[in-house]
């Protein structure tokens, strides 16, 4: 595999140095015309993400899955869904990815499986199955469940199996049953089920839910939240230390490959948890490669409120950890449409670009974002997430943010030529790949030429940190440097203009911005910043 784009490395980070492109599958590109992205649609995408500039790209689930939850619940970790191709296409995939320095990153979602999976029918036959403890199954207490524990999808996270009259754990739906992974021969058998993808050549693995595997061994009650019963504080169903264990026998199997990585979701309610996330990395070594921390997905459009979240994560990040930075992704709302409906929402995506791609970090694009896709608006009869369907009308679900990518401005956003899986947004007309890619101040030609600037400049892919403006007057402003190359970015996030002025005797030069031209210089950092603008320039030499 050739470096194309992060050859000063050659290779041995890419995860750090990286920028990381999240494919929704069944909403990319539909190549054979069902309704349904596929694997080939991904593959006959692959020279758009290199135009783009993206180094690798990250697979939500694609194995055999009954679909209750949308490839979330997996019946087989070592086969492709037909929905999607086969095993064929996706060594394909692998092989022309990696002609263009594409890497590929897969979803392991291994807190639970299907109940649909060998593994758990086995288990279910009967108290003796010698996989019955490959799976949390407990007695009743008083007729009742085992414990209060609540279900994420929302009621019990126990359903009661009359095949061997026990409740069994489950804490998504309860097609999806949780994992013990105290059995070490279910710890083995979910390890093969990895090397048989790494051995294919695999790159790496986002991993569902990484603080909910370990559930503590006595099954106590979580206590209520704020007094209210169905609220829990989950203490004893997730974030257990014994976790951790699990997690490092992970990064162990992994480390006997060569370049590959581990990025955890850590699962925590808004507004995020950075303490948390930093748990997972260890000492960079010994943990995951990269944790995701999702507190700026939660925050309101505010400089400052930005800037706090970025300073706690940083802060956070320990001795020889590394941090990554998301905008939103397949079950959070799209980031375009948090930053406002009106004039000057597009310009606040630029703003978020700017500052996702310049900041220390490997930053996580969710496809759509790079030309400013917004959520969808599905009909009622068109909900296909369970969560939609339970909560409608208080909450809509994760359809919306799911919507199929959007093309070009023919039938169905050039998606597919037969009906979508889930409406196209009715914006696709404006916003699509094929038009942005012809408007050279389209939000998609500002994410190519940061990600450009980004490949180019050390101070930007793996360089220190230092903010200056901290949210001040709605600007976030900082150095990004390495060795004597330094380069200064400065984000105004409001409608007024605002000016900086710092004397450090140096001369600079103009890098990408949303409103200057790459011949303009500055002496100082005497700059006046346009409303809603991003600009990124570099030190050129001493006064």
């Amino acid at each position: 595999m050739t470096d194309r784009n992060i050859a000063h490395d050659n290779g041995r980070t890419w995860w750090k140095h990286g920028v990381v492109y999240q494919i929704y599958p069944r909403s990319f590109y539909d190549s054979n015309n069902d309704g349904i992205g596929d694997i080939r649609g991904i593959t006959g995408k692959l020279d758009y993400l290199a135009w783009l500039g993206v180094d690798a790209i990250w697979l939500s689930p694609i194995y055999s899955s009954p679909m209750h939850d949308f490839g979330y619940d997996i019946s087989d970790y070592r086969t492709v869904d037909p929905i999607f191709g086969t095993l064929a296409d996706f060594d394909e995939l692998l092989k022309y990815a990696h002609r263009k320095s594409i890497r590929v990153i897969m979803d392991l979602v291994i807190n639970h499986t299907s109940h649909m999976h060998p593994w758990f029918l086995e288990s279910r036959l009967s108290k003796g199955n010698p996989k019955r403890d490959w799976y949390i199954w407990r007695d009743g207490n008083d007729g009742k469940e085992p414990n209060n524990w609540m279900s994420v999808f929302g009621g019990s996270s126990w359903t009661f199996d009359p095949v061997t009259s026990q409740y069994y754990l489950h804490s998504f739906l309860e097609e999806q049953p949780d994992l013990n992974w105290r059995n070490p021969e279910l710890r083995k058998a979910v390890f093969s089920d990895i090397r048989f993808w790494l051995d294919r050549g695999v790159d790496g693995f986002r991993i569902d839910v990484v603080n909910w595997f370990m559930k503590d061994r006595f099954f106590r009650d979580n206590p209520s939240l704020f007094g209210i019963k169905k609220l829990q504080r989950h203490i004893f169903d997730r974030n257990r230390d014994e976790t951790q264990g699990v997690i490092r026998e992970l990064r162990g199997l992994i480390n006997t490959y060569e370049n590959r990585m581990l990025v955890g979701e850590v699962f925590s309610l808004p507004p995020g948890d950075p303490s948390l996330s930093a748990r997972f990395l260890g000492d960079g070594s010994d943990s995951l490669h990269l944790a995701f921390d999702f507190s700026l997905i939660y925050r309101f459009w505010n400089a400052r409120m930005y800037y706090k979240c970025v300073r706690r994560w940083m802060k956070k990040i320990p001795d020889g950890g590394w941090p990554c930075h998301v905008l939103s992704n397949h079950d959070q709302r799209r980031s375009a449409s948090r930053y406002g409906h009106d004039d000057d929402g597009p310009k606040r995506e630029k703003i978020a670009a700017a500052l996702l791609l310049t900041m220390k970090g490997t930053p996580f694009i969710y496809y759509g974002e790079e030309i400013g896709m917004r959520n969808g608006q599905i009909p009622r009869d068109r909900i296909v997430d369970p969560l939609g369907k339970r909560y409608r009308p208080f909450y809509a679900g994760r359809d919306l943010q799911r919507t199929p990518m959007q093309w070009d401005d023919t039938l169905n956003a050039g998606f597919s030529e037969s009906e979508p899986w889930l409406p196209v947004n009715s914006d696709y007309r404006k916003t699509n790949v094929d038009i942005e890619k012809n408007d050279r101040h389209s939000i998609l030609r500002f994410y190519r030429a940061l990600l450009e600037l980004r490949r180019k400049k050390k101070s930007l892919y793996s360089g220190e940190w230092k903010p200056v403006i901290k949210g001040r007057r709605g600007v976030i402003a900082y150095y990004r440097t390495a060795g004597d190359e330094t380069v200064f970015v400065a984000l105004n996030f409001t409608a007024k203009t605002s000016h900086i002025h710092i004397r450090d005797h140096a001369q600079w030069k103009v890098c990408v911005s949303t409103h200057r031209s790459s011949r303009e210089h500055f002496t100082d950092l005497d700059i006046t910043l346009n409303p809603h603008e991003a600009t990124i320039i570099e030190r050129i030499g001493e006064l």
